[in-house]
């Protein structure tokens, strides 16, 4: 049973039950029927051999077999490929298959006494009154009990398998409907089996035989009837709080008192107790959630804090430096020696380099707390405008753009002009020792989901760094040979993710760059 279920494994297990379920019949139907004596072996053996008989056992296999098993192969690709069928549609198909399955098998256990009775009329020397009829059919009952109830339980165990892979929203097959079926069918076959043996040992059957009989099976079905009822009253509570919109709410837990001392009461009783705790939990789960949200906000107001301390008290030193450091290398240049002035340009670039990353940590926290503002954003023109004034200032390259008409998304457009621009810049700055640099921006199929891509004839990178690209700082080529501070694409994918999309790229070194990303 820990075996997992394929679809193969579950066409083959359920043929098999299936052909079962049309062969067995059969054979236990015509042994009883020479065990009670109402055919003699040779004519039995007459049946046996006629065209009919044969010709009726063997067309109901072959379109059982076939038929069934084929109403049932949308249940077997769900199992192999679960997408490729609806869940609506296996439930379907799971909740009809039996009422196909027993509607053929009791057509043909009322045609097989008929089979059988025309062919020892035809090609035997065998008489029928009225009472054979009735004794045949009382067989063909015994054999639906007897061989029917069984398999049709392993049938119903074979879907549960299949249940476990679905959004199983009612029964199909309710425990009531399995108690009643074994609690009528059960007394109804020990009742007819003895009735048979009593009449084939003593010959006796009158009236006043068939009405006890008649009596002790509505006996049954009246006992089978209490026992539903029961069952119906240990499974209310859990059937009630399934009904409840609101689980988990304290008003609903009175419907999980237990109204049964059996497994099933204890099994309420544990569950109430459980939903109980959780409830418990929950309202401390929400007390942490709404302290946590205060600390988040607080820390926020901090974070606003320090973007202004950054702006206003950071960059006036910042530009005192690097204008004094300017005004001693254009007034004093000529009175320090060479190692002085080039420790007067370090701090020129430094302080410039500073400024530059002062620039891009203010343009991050103004991205993460940007309010989205969606509409229709045109992809493709915004490329165009941002390669229009990139060209401009950088005279010069030949630069060769491939950019597909027509991109749309919806987005915030001022972080989407943020993001394609230094999605846009990555791609000039690695290719700008290219001869001829070639951007091609366009739509595509990726990881199961449509994307657009930005990709670039560049420098590239070695993929095993791939899970640095994104970080803050972190930088895949030295800063001699390509400028930045670390910031552009840890800021596209703060915007994509504000917009719960998703970001990668692929490169190999010296071969360029594509990036993925989804909004």
């Amino acid at each position: 049973m820990g075996q997992n279920l394929s679809g193969k494994l579950f066409h083959r297990r359920l043929r098999n039950l299936i052909l079962v379920t049309w062969t067995i019949p059969p054979i236990v139907g015509l042994s009883f029927l020479m065990y009670l004596d109402i055919f003699t072996t040779s004519q039995m053996r007459d049946i046996l051999f006629t065209p009919l008989e044969p010709f009726f056992n063997i067309t109901w296999i072959a379109l059982a077999t076939w038929y069934l098993p084929r109403m049932m192969r949308p249940v077997c690709d769900f199992l192999d490929k679960p997408d490729s069928v609806p869940e609506a549609r296996v439930l379907a198909l799971l909740r009809r298959f039996p009422l196909y399955y027993l509607g053929a098998f009791m057509l043909y256990l009322l045609m097989a006494p008929t089979s059988v009775m025309v062919s020892a009329l035809h090609y035997s020397d065998y008489i029928a009154t009225p009472v054979d009829w009735f004794r045949i059919h009382l067989v063909a009952l015994i054999v639906s009990i007897l061989v029917g109830l069984p398999i049709f339980f392993l049938v119903l165990d074979l879907f549960g398998r299949v249940a476990g892979r679905l959004q199983l929203q009612k029964p199909h097959i309710t425990l009531k409907t399995k108690v009643f079926l074994i609690g009528a069918l059960v007394p109804l076959l020990i009742d007819t089996m003895l009735i048979q043996y009593y009449w084939t040992r003593t010959g006796y059957f009158t009236s006043e035989t068939f009405i006890v009989w008649l009596v002790l099976e509505l006996v049954a079905v009246c006992g089978s009837l209490i026992f539903v009822r029961s069952i119906g009253q240990s499974l209310s509570p859990m059937q009630d709080l399934i009904n409840k919109e609101n689980r988990l709410a304290t008003d609903r837990l009175s419907a999980l008192a237990p109204k049964s001392t059996d497994e099933l009461g204890v099994i309420a009783n544990d569950y109430r107790q459980l939903l109980k705790e959780l409830n418990a939990h929950r309202d401390e789960l929400e007390d942490q959630v709404q302290l946590r949200t205060q600390e988040l906000i607080s820390i926020n107001k901090e974070l606003e804090a320090f973007a202004y301390s950054v702006s206003h008290d950071l960059r006036a030193p910042l530009r005192s430096i690097n204008g004094f450091a300017h005004i001693l290398c254009d007034n004093y240049a000529r009175e320090l020696d060479e190692e002085a002035r080039e420790y007067l340009q370090r701090i020129v670039d430094s302080s410039s380099r500073m400024a530059q990353i002062i620039d891009a940590l203010l343009n991050l926290s103004r991205v993460s707390r940007s309010c989205l503002k969606l509409e229709s954003v045109d992809i493709s023109g915004l490329v165009s405008h941002i390669l229009d004034v990139q060209k401009n200032e950088k005279n010069g390259r030949l630069i060769e753009t491939r950019i597909l008409p027509g991109l749309k998304a919806t987005a915030d457009k001022e972080l989407a002009q943020i993001l394609l621009e230094n999605l846009v810049n990555n791609a000039l700055k690695f290719s700008a020792y290219q001869k001829h640099t070639v951007i091609e921006i366009g739509m595509t199929d990726k990881q199961e989901q449509s994307c657009f891509y930005i990709s670039d004839n560049g420098a590239g990178f070695d993929m095993r760094f791939a899970d640095k690209l994104f970080q803050a700082f972190q930088r895949l080529h030295p800063q001699h040979e390509f400028e930045g501070v670390g910031i552009g694409l840890a800021t596209v994918q703060r915007i994509v993710n504000m917009h719960g999309g998703q970001i990668w790229a692929e490169a190999r070194p010296g071969e360029g760059a594509t990036f993925y990303f989804t909004l």
